[in-house]
């Protein structure tokens, strides 16, 4: 049996604002190819080893729809639903079996449904290997859904090496994955609707082995939630930062402004090798009064920038603008917390309502969606009608955002922790031509650094 995995293409924020690509900074926060995330690989660990396997990742080349595989197993978030139904459809015409699963296809399958064979809804842990049974029969049903979600000792981990290919990415760094499900009910997230409201931690022993295969290398943690100030979560976090210390990783990691600050707990994560914390600003209840200004949830959030940085880790900013939470402000106090807190590296998203998510059925009952055209999903574009501002303004005060923020901050300051290199873009084969050459006319207008004589000081003399 052959399995054809497919990462369907989605619209990168370049493509939408070229004219910010003539801006080096800008351009160069989004110069990493990164491969597909954790679904593919972990559904290709579960294969039979009698089943052959390729991957076909959209954004670096084109789908082979003569291809003779036996199953197209499509897997997808929002912003590539569009280009996941055209390459449904067009598969399906050729005859071709297709299951579509992954993020949006469990949160609307009813929309998916009509360009796929089978729908695979939620974790696939305990339902692939029944997929391959039957697609091997010819017997392929229509929807799959868990009827459980896998304890702890059976979520799978994922195929290791199966992206490490030089020339078609830029950064390698591995993803691990410790927890699933979240109890959080925030509103714009689909988590704890995808994997549960109850926190599942994967088996100590199975996480230690998967790092201790990563000694040297760099890793990302999929979970925000294991950054939460919650004990259990925080003793098996501590009890992990001492297995790994002496690994010699680099470790990255993400939550909300919320995180727990206790200084044992920072310290931890900082000796296990903690680089970058990605902080997300969105409309949970304390990044709302972020928002708000709230005096006291200001300064702790100042202190945390401080509490990260003297660690070592650098604190790496994503500010949600347009959410309803937000005031017409917005943009300006951004501005003004990272010029206090002195935060070096930073990104903007504008709010976006992924499908069926308590945030999305908000604005579908208020009737303030503008769109619903996938690929605008991408948190680059507004696609409903903001509470604070216009539409317009929206998407100018999101613009201004970026050109404001890499004006003040230093660029090799702001992306030295991802050692990147804006040349990426250029030999890139995910962006478009007019991308391509607003980057080097950015490039073009950089000043020339003067050079030090190649003799005395500093030269190397032999």
């Amino acid at each position: 049996m052959k399995i054809t995995f497919i990462y369907p293409k989605f619209d990168k924020f370049l493509e939408t604002y070229p004219e910010l690509a003539e801006m080096p900074a800008i351009a160069a926060t989004w110069t990493f190819r990164m491969p597909p995330a954790l679904g593919i690989p972990i559904l290709i660990n579960l294969l039979p080893k009698d089943v052959s396997w390729r991957i076909v990742d959209e954004n670096i080349e084109p789908v082979g729809f003569d291809d003779d595989a036996d199953l197209f197993a499509v897997s997808f978030f929002t912003p590539q639903a569009a280009y996941a139904y055209a390459i449904g459809d067009e598969l399906k015409a050729r005859g071709k079996k297709v299951i579509m699963g992954g993020m949006h296809p469990s949160m609307i399958p009813d929309d998916c449904a009509p360009h796929c064979d089978s729908v695979c809804i939620g974790e696939a842990d305990l339902l692939w290997p029944k997929i391959i049974e039957d697609a091997a029969h010819g017997n392929l049903r229509p929807v799959y859904r868990n009827e459980r979600l896998p304890e702890p000792h059976e979520i799978a981990s994922a195929k290791k090496g199966i992206f490490d290919v030089q020339d078609n990415y830029d950064w390698h760094a591995s993803l691990v994955s410790i927890t699933r499900g979240c109890p959080f009910g925030c509103d714009w997230c689909n988590v704890p609707l995808y994997q549960g409201d109850k926190i599942r931690l994967r088996p100590m022993e199975h996480v230690v082995e998967e790092i201790r295969e990563l000694s040297g290398q760099e890793f990302y943690i999929t979970d925000d939630t294991i950054m939460l100030k919650r004990p259990r979560i925080q003793k098996y976090m501590m009890e992990l930062c001492e297995k790994i210390r002496d690994f010699k990783v680099h470790m990255f990691l993400s939550c909300s402004p919320a995180m727990n600050t206790d200084p044992a707990y920072l310290d931890a994560i900082a000796a296990a090798g903690a680089k970058s914390m990605y902080t997300v600003f969105a409309s949970d209840p304390f990044s709302a009064r972020f928002y708000a200004r709230h005096k006291g949830i200001w300064q702790r959030t100042i202190d945390l920038v401080r509490e990260l940085e003297d660690r070592g880790i650098r604190f790496f900013g994503s500010f949600g603008v347009g959410f309803d939470t937000c005031n017409a402000d917005q943009f300006d106090l951004i501005l003004e917390f990272c010029e206090k807190a002195d935060v070096k590296t930073a990104e903007f998203f504008i709010a976006t309502p992924f499908p069926n998510t308590p945030f999305w059925h908000r604005i579908k009952q208020e009737n303030r969606f503008i769109t619903f055209d996938w690929k605008q999903f991408n948190g680059a574009n507004v696609v409903f009608r903001p509470r604070a501002t216009s539409v317009e303004a929206l998407r100018n005060g999101f613009v201004t955002l970026w050109k404001e923020f890499f004006t003040r901050n230093n660029i090799e300051t702001a992306h030295n922790t991802f050692h990147q290199k804006l040349e990426n873009i250029l030999k890139s084969k995910e962006y478009s031509q007019q991308v391509k050459d607003a980057v080097a006319r950015g490039l073009a207008k950089q000043p020339v650094e003067p050079h030090e004589p190649l003799t005395g000081k500093g030269a190397d003399n032999g």
